[in-house]
């Protein structure tokens, strides 16, 4: 068996990360930050799981973000990020000279969850499982990048639990949304998108309750920056002719004018990287990328031609 994370007591404490000075690094991992391994390890934390970064915006306020923890380093004071969020280092505080701010184990705010609303007006990440207590180990759906991160993936996901028997279906989502301050329309993609293959269940409680046994089948939606749609996944859902027929069933409902591919995304996009998290949970696992335009004009036809192939196979 493939091991993709270790694993590390769970915590939500900040311990002696309070108030640390950040620093980055262009020839870190664009969402990976470094730090001393004890401090990582006192607050529950370890190699490949995520971590909250929390910094002060000039005026009041903070900003906030989810890093992956990679690498580590002797220096208790510092943490030193990618450089996703690069830009946004000008709204901190810098009035000491340097950006102080937190790193907390607990990645989401607790009980955000229930009042998305509030989520959006504040510019947060939420984790939504329903149903949260389901037997179900026929089909999982999921949209890890939902809300702003990569628009209407998570609208998708509901719309093919919502029209397929309740008691086959479960679906995980991440919804973030854009921070209300900034005029940035990736705001939300650069401060919550986590890469598919380094998401850790141990740093999001709902997916971590879901994570074993496997289901049978497990869908992705996502969203790239190409203007076509592509179709992965891993070498059971080859063999069982499943991603072929949910890209020609996407092409037949499209029409000829988009450009539908199957398997060879390239650029790390296939679906088919045994750590990607739709590998992690399903036995036949399908990873949807789809362009931005396409997503907005033609999100629910494309969930729809995703419904009628795998409907008839968990309909059994």
């Amino acid at each position: 068996m493939i091991k993709c994370l270790n694993i590390a007591k769970m915590s939500n404490s900040e311990g002696p990360f309070f108030r640390p000075h950040f620093g980055m690094d262009s020839h870190l991992a664009k969402e990976h930050c470094k730090a001393k391994l004890e401090q990582i390890q006192y607050i529950g934390r370890y190699r490949h799981e995520q971590v909250r970064i929390e910094f002060p915006r000039k005026g009041g306020g903070f900003i906030s973000a989810i890093y992956t923890v990679s690498v580590f380093h002797p220096d208790e004071d510092s943490v030193i990020l990618g450089s996703k969020i690069s830009e946004l280092f000008q709204d901190c505080d810098l009035t000491i000279g340097i950006c102080k701010g937190k790193v907390k184990a607990q990645i989401m705010i607790e009980g955000l969850d229930e009042h998305e609303e509030q989520a959006k007006d504040m510019g947060e990440l939420i984790e939504l499982l329903t149903p949260p207590n389901s037997q179900n180990r026929k089909l999982i759906v999921i949209a890890p990048h939902g809300g702003h991160i990569e628009l209407r993936t998570d609208e998708q996901a509901e719309y093919v639990r919502m029209n397929l028997p309740s008691e086959h279906v479960t679906t995980w989502k991440c919804k973030g949304f854009r921070n209300p301050n900034s005029t940035a329309k990736v705001d939300a993609h650069k401060r919550w998108h986590i890469t598919a293959t380094e998401i850790s269940e141990r740093s999001f409680p709902k997916l971590r309750t879901i994570i074993e046994p496997k289901f049978e089948y497990a869908i992705a939606f996502h969203g790239w920056d190409d203007n076509s749609i592509c179709v992965g996944g891993n070498a059971d859902s080859i063999d069982a002719g499943l991603i072929d027929e949910i890209r020609d069933s996407i092409k037949h409902t499209l029409g000829p004018d988009i450009k539908v591919v199957a398997t060879a995304c390239g650029g790390g996009f296939s679906g088919d990287d045994p750590c990607n998290i739709v590998n992690r949970l399903g036995e036949k696992g399908i990873q949807i990328e789809q362009g931005l335009d396409i997503r907005n004009d033609h999100w629910k036809e494309i969930a729809q031609a995703v419904v009628d192939v795998i409907g008839p196979r968990i309909n059994i």
